[in-house]
C-alpha cells in the first residue's frame, strides 16, 4: 500500500512540474572500528545508512534552480546536519547557494584525502572558519563564478548575534593539477580572525598528490599560526592506496594510510589506521582503525 502510495504521488508531481526532476541516492557502511590509547583498548561494530534527495527545475527564462537534502539514521548526525541540506539557483551569473554550504575557502581548496571505512576522526580535514556553527545557526551563502579553468568564490556566514563572516577564494584547475587560494574573516564578539590558505593537486599516472598551507591570526594561546599537509592517492586497477600526513593549529601532527578495493556495483572494501598524536591529558596518543564494506546505491 505506501509503495502505490509513493508511486501515485510521484506520478501527480511529474504530471504538475513536467520540467522539474528530482533523483535519490544513498550510502551506507558496516563492519568493524577500534581505537588503543591511554585508557587501553576497544573494538566494535559500525553501521551507518543515509539516503539523500537532489531535485532541480528550469524556469522559462533559462535559470536552473533546486537543492539537496540528506537523511541520516545516526542520532549523532541528526542532532547535527542529519536534516540540513541546501538550495541553489544558477544560470549565465553564475550561482547562487544557501544553506548548509561551505565557505568560500573551503570550496576551492578543500581537505586532504582521508582513510578508512568511518573517516577515523576526520583528522585529514584543515580548520576553517566559515560554517563552523552548530546546527540552528545557519543558513550560510555562497556565490561562485567559472571561465574557463578559473573558478571564483565568495561566501557569508548567517549573522548570529555579534558573529559574522565571510570569505573569497579562487581556483585555477586545468586537467591535471590545480591551484587554490582562499581568505577569511570571522568576527566573534568583537574578536577578529583572520585566515589564507593555499592549496596545489597534481595528477601522475595513477598517483594524485595534493598540499595545503594555511596561516591564521589566531592571537590565542596554545594554538599555532600555521597548519599545513600533504596527501597521496594511488590507484592501480581496482585498488586505491591513501595516505596522508597533516599538522594541525593546535600543533598536533596526525598522519593515516588505508586501502580500497574496488567490488564493483558501487561496494567496495576499505580500511585505515590513523595514529592520532592529541595533545589530552586523559586520553594521549592514540591509534584508531577500522576495517568493512563501503556501499553507494
Amino acid at each position: 500500500m505506501k509503495k502505490v502510495l509513493l508511486a501515485s504521488t510521484a506520478l501527480i508531481l511529474s504530471a504538475g512540474f513536467a520540467a522539474a526532476e528530482v533523483t535519490v541516492a544513498g550510502d551506507g557502511r558496516m563492519g568493524i572500528i577500534g581505537f588503543d590509547n591511554n585508557t587501553g583498548d576497544d573494538l566494535a561494530f559500525t553501521s551507518r545508512i543515509r539516503i539523500s534527495f537532489a531535485a532541480s527545475g528550469e524556469t522559462d527564462g533559462g535559470l536552473t534552480f533546486g537543492g539537496s537534502v540528506r537523511v541520516d539514521n545516526y542520532e549523532q548526525d541528526q542532532a547535527t546536519n542529519g536534516t540540513e541540506g541546501n538550495v541553489f539557483v544558477s544560470g549565465a551569473f553564475g550561482k547562487l547557494s544557501m544553506g548548509d554550504v561551505s565557505g568560500a575557502a573551503e570550496a576551492a581548496v578543500g581537505d586532504l584525502s582521508g582513510v578508512g571505512l568511518t573517516g577515523l576522526g576526520d583528522e585529514n580535514e584543515l580548520t576553517y572558519l566559515l560554517n563552523t556553527s552548530v546546527a540552528g545557526q545557519r543558513p550560510s551563502a555562497r556565490y561562485e563564478y567559472s571561465t574557463g579553468d578559473i573558478t571564483a568564490y565568495l561566501s557569508f556566514d548567517n549573522p548570529v548575534g555579534a558573529n559574522e563572516g565571510y570569505g573569497v577564494a579562487v581556483k585555477y584547475a586545468p586537467s591535471n593539477y590545480s591551484v587554490s587560494l582562499g581568505y577569511e574573516n570571522v568576527d566573534v564578539a568583537g574578536v577578529t580572525f583572520d585566515h589564507v590558505i593555499l592549496g596545489g593537486s597534481a595528477v601522475f599516472g595513477g598517483a594524485t598528490v595534493k598540499a595545503v598551507y594555511g596561516n591564521a591570526d589566531n592571537n590565542v594561546p596554545g594554538l599555532d599560526d600555521d597548519q599545513y599537509g600533504l596527501s597521496l592517492d594511488y590507484v592501480f586497477g581496482a585498488t586505491t592506496v591513501t595516505a596522508f600526513g597533516i599538522k594541525q593549529f593546535d600543533g598536533e601532527t596526525d598522519y593515516g594510510i588505508g586501502g580500497r578495493y574496488d567490488l564493483g556495483g558501487g561496494a567496495a572494501l576499505v580500511g585505515g589506521v590513523v595514529r592520532d598524536n592529541s595533545n589530552s591529558i586523559v586520553f594521549g596518543d592514540e591509534t584508531r582503525y577500522d576495517f568493512g564494506m563501503s556501499m553507494t546505491f
